[in-house]
């Protein structure tokens, strides 16, 4: 049940806002939402509910989830996609909203990046931004105790230093994964990245 004013403000994550975006004049910034009891079937649960679009009206969906774009991602100029991501980590929110925005974002500019090569170093700081929370939150990605959802940051570093020749900093990140219950996705990864530092090792002999 516990949102924050923006991802700034999140213990242990380091993020700085971006100069590109003044979010006193992003709508709902300065939002604050109500705890609401609700009861199904003799269940009680707890939300948080944000002030709406109209007067007296309210909603379960924060500002940072309210504030999508009125077109995809895949037809928007990148720039657009980075500055929308970024817009949203300035609004209230929870994490798993911050998370999601993250993820998405590094997703479409992977799948594009050949549109934008400079891109690339953006993708690499969103990943480790979103690597920063869920190993700071582990909690976000946890689907039940000891369960983890796909984190694709992992697998894009992983890809992206390993096209660069770092395969040292590929398997520093594939074993990072993996202890947050990645194994499913980076285990071969990471097992083929051994393999290849072994390679080098022993040709420098």
């Amino acid at each position: 049940m516990s949102w924050f004013k923006r991802l700034a403000d999140v213990p242990g994550v380091s993020y700085t806002s971006s100069p590109s975006v003044n979010r006193t004049q992003l709508p709902g910034h300065d939002s604050v939402p109500q705890k609401r009891e609700f009861d199904f079937t003799d269940v009680q649960t707890h939300h948080l509910m944000w002030p709406g679009p109209d007067e007296d009206s309210t909603t379960s969906a924060s500002p940072a989830r309210q504030h999508t774009s009125e077109h995809p991602n895949e037809i928007q100029d990148l720039r657009r996609v980075l500055l929308e991501l970024y817009e949203v980590l300035e609004l209230p929110g929870q994490l798993t909203r911050y998370h999601f925005a993250i993820q998405n974002a590094c997703k479409t500019i992977f799948r594009r990046r050949r549109e934008d090569l400079a891109m690339l170093e953006e993708l690499e700081r969103l990943c480790w931004l979103d690597i920063d929370l869920v190993e700071a939150y582990p909690e976000v990605v946890e689907s039940e105790p000891g369960k983890f959802f796909h984190v694709l940051a992992y697998e894009r570093l992983v890809s992206l230093y390993e096209t660069e020749g770092d395969f040292a900093g590929a398997l520093e990140v594939a074993e990072r994964g993996m202890r947050l219950g990645q194994e499913e996705y980076l285990a071969t990864k990471a097992e083929r990245l051994r393999v290849r530092l072994a390679e080098l090792e022993a040709e420098d002999r």
